[in-house]
This record gives C-alpha cells, structure tokens and sequence, in this order.
C-alpha cells in the first residue's frame, strides 16, 4: 500500500451476510488486488485472512475460545491503509462486520474519515441462508441437528441456544445490521446486494459488487474460483454423524482433515444429490418473515442491487427427505462412496510419491554417470606422468 496522505476518497465496507458469497468475494480481491489497485481501488491488507485479524480486533472477539496476539492493531493498520491510499476507492471485505456493537460501528467509520463510508449488506432468500448457515457450523464440527437448529432459530430468534441465535439473527438480519450501521453512516450510503439461490446466474454476485464500485468486471481473474455450491442432504446428514463419532478423537486437527480430505475433493463430487430445504411446518413463518424483511428494507431507503424480489423464498415442493430423516443404508451407501474416493486419491497419491523418489533416483543415476563419463575422460595423474616418459 502507498503510504502518502490524500484527500477524500470513498470506502466501501461489505459488512454481511455470512453465507451468501463472502468467502468467495474476498478470495477475488486479494487475488486481483494489483489489477484492482491499476484500476484506482485498494484493496488494504497484506495478507489473505488480514481482514479477519482486524475485525476480531474491531469487535474484541475471540474465536475457538482464544484470541491470537498478532490480532491486537490490526483494525487501525488497515485502516491506516485505506487512509493512505492515493486511489478514490477502497475496498473492505469481512462478513462479521455486521455483528458490530453501535460503538464498534462509530470507531470503524471514524477510523476511516475523512472518507465517504459506504456499507454493503449482501444477501438472499432467508430460507436459504438458514440453510447455508447450518451447513457452515456442521462443517465447524458442530453436532446440533438441522430440525433442531431451525426449530430454534424460528421459534426463539436471537435467543435460540449459544451461540446458534446470534450468530444468525445478529449477522443474517439485514434490519438488524443495516439499522446498527445506520447510527455512523447516512442511509444513502447504505447498499443492499441480492441474490438468487445459490448455483443460478454464475458470476452474478461479482457483476453486481463490480457495477456498484465502479471496478471493470473483466478486469479481473476469476480463473478457479467458482463460488461455493452447498452441499446436499446426504452429504450433510455423513458430516455431521462425522463430527459426532470422530472429531472427540481427532481434537484440533479435525476441522483441517475434514475441509482438504473430505469436504473439498470427496463430498463436493455428490454436491446436491439431494438439495436441501426447510421443514414444512415453516414455510408460512417463512413467507411472513421474509414479507417482514423485505417491506423494512424498502422503508429504509437503502439502495438496492438487484431485486428484492429475489429475498422472496420459494416453497420447496420436492418433498425431499431432512437430514436427520436419512436412513442408515443411505448413509452406509454415502460412506462406502466416500471412503472409495479417499482410496483412489491416497493410491493416485501414493504413485506421486513413488514417481518423485524415481525421478529422484534418476537424478542420482544421472549425476553417477556424468562423473565416471568425466572421470573416464581425464586421465589420472600417474597416467599422465607415465604418458610424458614415452619417448616421442
């Protein structure tokens, strides 16, 4: 980042929801952050989870029960950045800026003046993101069943059990967040960003945050980095029996195992197989809901990318089994699959390793030869004393 002082320039805080593209936003801006910066916007952290580090320091938060120490200044020196900045535009992504205290919200903004704050909310249909967020807290090793958490969830909102209730009303509820941001930043510069259900209009999501910056679309490098699809039933229903039976035995290391040996590689190849959908008994409080948060959003004047009518849930007529309504042989028949893909990737890899230490033996071969080749063409010392004592 440049270090030299400007003028007033505009920040755009992309605050929330979790679940609904975060990951994958941030991912495309630290990626094309130098193509970002030629185009006039920053993009101010030195690392690819910096904007973590300076939220949990924003929000004095810990995570898993600990605070890391590298975390303490890490707001103010990204900050500090957006401020140096010689562009007219900073960029600022973390999804848990939505939980912010109306103090927390008031440093935040003032850390950036004198610049024009801007506050991004994206999000889509609730029913969605009840789902999507349960399925990002079984792959936390949480063990909570899905009828269990929505049933909390819709009948005792933000005080639905630790840490499920705030962690969803107080991050998911664009009323909630939106109205916090308020008290530090004018409703015209508060944005609200809508999505269709997850896997419909690829790219979406990008065009729109693009087209509400002012960034070229095209600009940037989106090569390998698809946004996230959910998972499916079956899917589901195997994870969380997972957390349930061998996260106590693996401790620490299981969140890790499970994200680069399961999920990624093994359960994303039957992505869907069966999509997911809230229990029936739900849907009319979601169609209230959902009629209750769009209505507050239009009387709050934000600006609207997309279509609210996209936050309007769509009843699931499928009749597609829960989770916890997956039988045994079901989910026999998705372990014998996943423990079949986790073979074949531990031969293929296992081949690797055997065609690295042939290459290396190769090698070694190689350099064997080129000495003795060498040494065969240079005659030894007593050759070449005996060589000087024939006569010519």
């Amino acid at each position: 980042m440049d270090d030299s002082t400007t003028g007033k320039k505009t920040v755009y805080l992309h605050v929330g929801a979790p679940s609904a593209g975060a990951a994958y936003l941030q991912r495309v801006l630290w990626t094309n952050r130098r193509r970002l910066a030629d185009q006039g916007v920053g993009y101010p952290v030195e690392g690819p989870l910096e904007h973590f580090a300076g939220v949990m320091d924003l929000r004095d938060m810990t995570w898993g029960g600990r605070r890391d120490p590298a975390w303490k200044g890490a707001w103010d020196r990204i900050s500090g950045r957006a401020r140096r900045w010689k562009g007219d535009t900073v960029v600022i992504s973390q999804e848990l800026l939505g939980g912010a205290t109306a103090e927390q919200v008031a440093h935040a903004v003032e850390s950036l003046q004198p610049a024009d704050v801007h506050v991004v909310f994206i999000t889509r249909d609730l029913g969605w993101q009840l789902v999507l967020d349960w399925q990002e807290q079984v792959k936390h090793a949480h063990t909570i069943t899905f009828e269990r958490f929505i049933d909390d969830l819709v009948t005792l909102g933000i005080g639905a059990p630790a840490p499920y209730g705030e962690m969803f009303w107080g991050l998911h509820d664009p009323g909630r967040v939106l109205k916090t941001w308020e008290s530090a930043v004018p409703a015209d510069r508060i944005h609200v960003l809508t999505l269709p259900p997850p896997g419909e209009a690829p790219g979406l999501l990008w065009r729109r945050y693009c087209g509400l910056i002012g960034i070229d679309p095209a600009s940037c490098d989106l090569i390998g980095m698809d946004e996230a699809r959910p998972l499916g039933v079956l899917e589901m229903a195997l994870l969380r029996r997972l957390n349930e039976k061998v996260a106590p035995a693996l401790g620490g290391d299981y969140e890790t195992i499970i994200r680069d040996h399961i999920i990624g590689p093994t359960l994303r190849e039957w992505s869907g197989s069966i999509p997911m959908r809230l229990p029936d008994r739900h849907y009319t409080w979601l169609d209230d809901r959902s009629r209750e948060l769009v209505e507050g959003l239009r009387k709050a004047g934000y600006g609207v990318v997309g279509d609210l009518g996209e936050l309007e849930p769509l009843r699931d007529s499928s009749h597609a089994p829960l989770p916890g309504e997956v039988s045994d042989a079901e989910l026999l028949d998705m372990s014998t699959a996943v423990v079949t893909g986790l073979l074949l990737r531990l031969s293929a890899a296992h081949d690797q390793i055997g065609l690295a230490h042939l290459h290396d033996e190769l090698a070694q071969v190689r350099e064997n030869m080129s000495r003795l080749l060498q040494a065969a063409a240079t005659p030894s010392p007593g050759l070449r004393r005996a060589t000087r004592r024939l006569p010519s």
